[in-house]
């Protein structure tokens, strides 16, 4: 399960609150299992015995598909480790379910009839080995997560190493060291269902009591790692690790390592399966998520690498108007104006120097006002201090009176759609200026759940619907659409005009702005 860096999350006491309910409903489990005289450790079901074995391989295969899966597409080592730890379980797993399925029970000393040292053998060094691949996976998630590159040959050479071992073993099943006397084995030949007499398999109880630890010092990473980064899939690992350390308790008590016998920590080992997979499904709603916040972080990156070419364009267009055509057009009019101070022009030939001096005027103040508007449109900056700029600058250069009013500061809403607001009151004043005939125009900036920006005049006014296209309204709903927004002009004739546009804005940048 990988691991998330970033900001610290906040603490979910519910968590740890629910971990410390759960070793203390094991303790108790244990207690009872070992006190109370009419709970038998174990049954005697093969039936049961191959569904739980068949169960818990399955499992531990999915899991260690999945944990090499996630290691190899994000690199976390710590994910690699325990995919290799479960590789182990799978192939433990694996062998004894074949065992039981080919019937060579007996072949193995896996049969109540004639118990071996094999199966008990078996079983604590796959789960010992797991273990401390668990706890060097959790070490590795605390220190460096997503920077280890681990060898195929460590993924899968445990579990190999396992086989191999087991495959000897059972060549040489004679000269095996004993966890248990014979004589405690065909005591449980008699009492299947019978724990273990107290004291009598020192030899078991310490290994298993050393598997138990190894799996709760996994559970302590792993917790360590849920408090670090909040994960909720390194609580569930911790939980399920903390079940198997119980489950080589109840080991301890009886081994259930031979056909047909299910115990309790055949039960345990069950929980400690179901609790990885819904550990598992948690993570991938995790990752779902934090894979939905990445796309979302890209779209607004995206969003702003565009608006930030399209701001180094403008400018680039404001310097190529203002150095190529107004130089162009400000020669041009040196020259009429010679021309017009020229003898002998009279009549006709005077009118039409004078319309192109007042044409070539028109162009200036065109020009002038779009390298003024391109630069403005290329500045970056809170939306309120642009807006303000833009706005004296404006009632500066054409003598028209523009007031600016908001309600209190703007929250961020992404370079894009600020250029885009920012253009539309520049069309807005531009309208203002060649065609109301007004002397006040007021800017209105309002955050009321949404960003509200309103342009009005005392103008003159006139019809929306009859509107010619030198007012330029389509576009300013085209640009409004483009960042989720609606635009809205109201006017009638001699009674000025309102420009309206509303733009939604999230819960969180409404939180920034305030």
């Amino acid at each position: 399960m990988s691991v998330d860096g970033g900001a610290r999350p906040r603490p979910h006491p519910a968590v740890d609150l629910g971990l410390v309910l759960l070793a203390l409903g094991l303790v108790v489990f244990t207690a009872g299992v070992i006190i109370v005289p009419a709970a038998a450790p174990a049954i005697v079901n093969d039936r049961l015995d191959i569904a739980i074995i068949t169960a818990v391989t399955l499992v531990s295969v999915a899991v260690a598909a999945l944990n090499w899966a996630r290691g190899r597409v994000s690199g976390d080592g710590a994910a690699l480790l325990r995919g290799s730890a479960f590789a182990v379980l799978a192939v433990l797993n694996g062998l004894i379910l074949l065992v039981q399925l080919v019937g060579a029970d007996a072949a193995f000393g896996a049969s109540l009839d004639a118990p071996g040292q094999l199966p008990l053998l078996a079983g604590v060094l796959g789960r010992g080995l797991s273990a401390a691949l668990l706890i060097g996976a959790g070490i590795l998630a605390l220190r460096a997560p997503s920077v280890l590159r681990i060898s195929p040959i460590l993924l899968i050479g445990p579990a190999a190493l396992l086989a191999c071992l087991l495959v000897l073993g059972a060549q040489i099943q004679d000269r095996l060291p004993a966890l248990v006397d014979a004589s405690i084995l065909q005591e449980m030949m008699r009492q299947p269902v019978s724990e273990l007499p107290l004291g009598s398999a020192p030899r078991l109880v310490v290994a298993q009591a050393l598997v138990g630890i190894g799996f709760v010092a996994a559970a302590v990473l792993a917790y360590r790692s849920w408090r670090s980064n909040r994960r909720l899939g390194q609580a569930f690992l911790a939980a399920g690790f903390m079940v198997a350390a119980f489950s080589q308790a109840h080991s301890a008590i009886h081994p259930g390592s031979y056909a047909s016998i299910v115990t309790t920590g055949d039960l345990l080992r069950l929980a400690f399966y179901a609790v990885l997979l819904a550990g598992f499904v948690v993570d991938s709603r995790d990752d779902l998520r934090a894979l939905d916040e990445a796309n979302v972080e890209v779209r607004r990156l995206a969003d702003a690498e565009l608006a930030s070419v399209a701001l180094e364009e403008r400018a680039r267009l404001a310097r190529e108007i203002h150095d190529g055509l107004a130089q162009d057009l400000w020669y041009a009019k040196l020259k009429q104006s010679r021309l017009a101070q020229m003898a002998g022009l009279a009549g006709e030939t005077r009118q039409l120097s004078n319309e192109v001096g007042d044409a070539i005027d028109s162009a200036l103040a065109e020009a002038r006002h779009a390298v003024a508007a391109m630069r403005h449109g290329a500045e970056s900056g809170p939306l309120l201090d642009v807006l303000a700029r833009h706005v004296d600058d404006f009632s500066d250069r054409f003598a028209l009176r523009a007031e600016l009013t908001s309600d209190g500061p703007l929250p961020e809403i992404g370079p894009r759609a600020q250029a885009e607001l920012l253009r539309i009151v520049q069309e807005s004043l531009t309208n203002v200026r060649k065609h109301a005939d007004a002397t006040v125009v007021r800017i209105d900036v309002v955050t009321e759940g949404e960003l509200r920006l309103t342009v009005t005049d005392n103008g003159r006014g006139f019809r929306p619907e009859t509107a010619p296209a030198g007012f330029g309204l389509e576009s300013m709903r085209q640009r409004a659409a483009v960042i989720g927004a609606r635009l809205v002009v109201t006017s009638e004739p001699q009674n000025g005009t309102r420009v309206e546009v509303s733009m939604p804005i999230s819960r969180k940048e409404a939180n920034d702005g305030a």
